[in-house]
């Protein structure tokens, strides 16, 4: 379809500079956004969609999740960390194979668009060889989505006589062959998944930092504390590493002179907060990048332990920074953000705010993916990336203020319709872009996928934990 226009919808541009409107059209040409506003004058065989009890908003966008865990989803909500890692690294990972990263990846995203996520960064560590990693890209290419691949070593336990993950930088050959292997692609793109210094020391940093930038790629780290390198990111910083924007995920036990240090060479910090509680404090990283002047980006992490729902990673991320700003206020550790008050009879507001949680969802997570010229608002320019939520169903009606009943309510059962760069993605509640046929063979595929693994490792006593 050249030319598209949604018809009278509420929108939530997440454009400061457009706001919310109450009822607007959504001209689309070319896979672009041309204009919003209403009664639009559309060109000649323009394909109407009517928005009458929608709310549109930007695609949302997944800033940290592995989607080539999707064939164990849902087996892992009670394990520790320890026994998360020896199941998924050294149990799971060298049973895989390239089909069955590819189907998991195929499942894992279809999942993402039919939920209104149209943009993901998929942290995938499972990929042991090189041929591993191209199926699992071709995965995402299969289902259509938007993104960033970002390539990661495996953290498999060592057999007797073999080096620690921890002292193994990337291959620059299976690097570059993966590169190559994106290069020219309209919608995905490569990131180094990258040990950083929380598992590995300066050694392999200084190798991974490198390729990264001789490769022209962001680099991202699952980073909890400073760990094995002295100085952590300061130490990356002052030895000119960070040449290339850089993502830290968690970074909870970080100090804010390491995440500043982040932020100060144009890098980004996402939260993915349900799974950092699991286990207790410490806090989410949210309000501290508020605090330090950055952008917090939010996401899902495994598939084995949380749904890759982004409408509940908002409202998740958004109470839960709520319940430590309250907590650190009433010890006295952290003052409230002053808030202005409005009458005599009104108490301010709570903050973070719901427009805030959206924007994390969408034109932050655009940022940390290095996308933010491309996608996360509805501004005229922007490729057309648009989900439209029904607001007139039993859970969301009568939708009176769109961005609260998109964050407070909205569920993936809510999503009506999904644009990617222009192409109707999902309609009338259910996917368009596959068939149901394709559907139904890829999770069966998924199913065997998951059958062959506990069947295999002898791990059946997993389906009866919890």
């Amino acid at each position: 379809m050249e030319h598209v226009i949604i018809r009278d919808t509420a929108a939530v541009t997440v454009d400061p500079a457009i706001g919310v409107l109450r009822r607007a059209d959504i001209l689309v040409s070319y896979g672009v956004i041309v204009a919003i506003g209403p009664d639009l004058a559309p060109p000649p065989d323009c394909t109407e969609i009517d928005g009458t009890g929608r709310i549109a908003i930007p695609g949302l966008i997944n800033a940290h999740t592995h989607l080539w865990q999707t064939a164990v989803r849902g087996m892992g909500l009670d394990w520790s960390g320890t026994e998360f890692h020896l199941h998924m690294q050294t149990h799971f990972v060298p049973a895989l194979t390239p089909d069955d990263l590819r189907t998991a990846e195929l499942v894992g995203a279809l999942n993402l668009l039919d939920s209104g996520t149209t943009s993901v960064l998929e942290w995938c560590h499972g990929a042991r060889a090189l041929e591993h990693s191209l199926a699992a890209v071709d995965g995402l290419r299969g289902a259509g989505i938007r993104g960033v691949f970002a390539h990661g070593t495996v953290k498999t336990l060592p057999a007797p006589g073999q080096q620690h993950y921890s002292t193994l930088p990337h291959d620059p050959h299976v690097a570059a062959a993966v590169r190559e292997h994106l290069d020219g692609d309209d919608l995905l793109r490569m990131a180094l998944g990258v040990l950083g210094p929380d598992y590995a020391g300066i050694e392999v940093n200084r190798a991974d930092f490198t390729l990264a930038a001789d490769l022209d790629v962001m680099t991202t780290a699952h980073a909890h504390a400073p760990g094995e390198t002295d100085g952590a990111y300061q130490r990356l910083a002052q030895e000119g590493l960070l040449r290339t924007p850089h993502n830290l995920v968690h970074g909870t036990g970080f100090d804010d002179t390491q995440l500043r240090a982040v932020l100060e060479h144009g890098g980004s910090v996402t939260a993915t907060s349900m799974t950092e509680i699991n286990g207790g404090p410490p806090e989410p990283v949210v309000g501290r990048v508020l605090d330090l002047g950055g952008r917090p980006s939010i996401g899902t992490d495994s598939e084995a332990t949380t749904a890759t729902d982004m409408f509940a990673a908002m409202r998740e991320s958004l109470v839960i920074q709520r319940l430590f700003d309250a907590l650190a206020h009433e010890h006295g550790t952290r003052p409230r953000p002053d808030r202005p008050r409005l009458d005599a009879d009104r108490s301010a507001r709570h903050e973070p705010t719901s427009a805030d949680a959206l924007r994390w969802a969408t034109l932050d997570n655009a940022r940390a993916l290095g996308i933010e010229h491309l996608v996360g608002s509805l501004t005229p320019g922007k490729q057309a990336d648009i989900v439209l939520v029904r607001s007139d169903d039993l859970n969301t009606a009568p939708g009176l203020n769109p961005t609260d009943t998109v964050v407070a309510l909205a569920h993936p059962g809510n999503v009506d319709t999904v644009l990617l760069g222009g192409k109707v993605l999902k309609h009338d509640g259910r996917l368009v872009s596959h068939t149901p046929g394709q559907v139904h063979e890829a999770m069966a595929a998924l199913r065997a996928t998951g059958e062959r693994l506990l069947a295999e490792l002898d791990l059946e006593e997993l389906r009866s934990v919890g």
